[in-house]
């Protein structure tokens, strides 16, 4: 009988989807923390998600009057963003949803 393999080791040194799956979520997290550098403190505070995928970032807030506030901010945070990543970014949308 094979020895099961562990989830730790599979999710480090996996291929294919795994480690695809890996990458995305460096790459969010990496979204996130420069996002969050380049918003005002309190907005940063209640931002909880960001993936930039294909030019276009989604932004996940906490609630809907945070998202709103977010959106008036997003045309300046996108342009910072951009340039503290070294890439375009052309859309942004914010969703609100409750933090997991």
């Amino acid at each position: 009988m094979k020895k099961p393999t562990a989830v730790s080791h599979l999710l480090g040194q996996g291929q294919g989807m795994l480690r695809r799956l890996r990458e995305g979520t460096a790459d969010a997290e990496r979204t996130l923390m420069s996002l969050k550098r380049v918003l005002p403190s309190d907005l940063a505070a209640n931002v909880w998600g960001a993936v930039l995928r294909d030019a276009k970032l989604t932004i996940l807030v906490r609630s809907a009057a945070w998202g709103t506030r977010l959106r008036y901010a997003a045309p300046e945070a996108a342009k910072a963003l951009a340039a503290e990543l070294g890439t375009a970014i052309d859309e942004v949308k914010v969703k609100v949803r409750a933090e997991r």
